[in-house]
């Protein structure tokens, strides 16, 4: 399909005022440098069966997710529906020492499914944005949208609840969320 070569040639990440970092899942185990995330080559491939370091990489910044359950790493067993140990969950500590060793303030992720849209956690050094509401048309979540501002120092949140929205941009036969204005 083309949209999936779109999708392999996308960025994995995006960084703000070299201070925050963008991601879709994290940073699991094998992110230590911002230049790991730069230096994967594109087209990627997202592979079950995971071999390199690269493809690693890969899977920890789409898939892994945060936990304040642990402080470093572990399998994150109820995404890892292969069971080949490569979906991981990652701690507070793993945030603070990834964040530390590249001189960042803040890491955001969207994967993880947040009931209130958007949640700081780890010492409000991770903030999970998720930004379907009412995911797969039942869980009747909020979700959420942030504007960062010039300087970085300002995060302005939007939270959207498709109970509140106007009913005619909701099309819950089609599993999106609503037009934004």
């Amino acid at each position: 399909m083309k949209i999936n070569h779109i999708f392999e040639n996308l960025p994995l990440g995006i960084l703000i005022d070299n201070k925050i970092l963008c991601v879709h899942g994290g940073i699991g185990t094998s992110i230590g440098k911002l230049s790991d995330i730069a230096n994967i080559k594109r087209p990627i491939k997202i592979v079950q069966d995971v071999r390199t370091l690269e493809q690693q990489m890969i899977i920890d910044l789409i898939w892994s997710e945060y936990s304040d359950e642990m402080n470093e790493v572990c399998v994150n067993e109820e995404r890892d529906v292969s069971k080949n140990g490569f979906i991981l969950k990652y701690g507070k500590d793993r945030v603070n020492k990834f964040l530390q060793e590249n001189s960042l303030m803040l890491l955001i992720t969207s994967h993880q499914y947040i009931q209130e849209g958007m949640k700081p956690l780890a010492n409000d050094k991770l903030l999970v944005v998720y930004s379907a509401t009412n995911y797969m048309d039942k869980c009747n979540n909020l979700a959420g949208i942030i504007t960062i501002n010039k300087n970085s120092t300002h995060i302005v949140p939007k939270l959207i609840d498709v109970n509140k929205s106007d009913k005619k941009n909701y099309r819950p036969s089609k599993n999106i969320s609503p037009i934004r204005k």
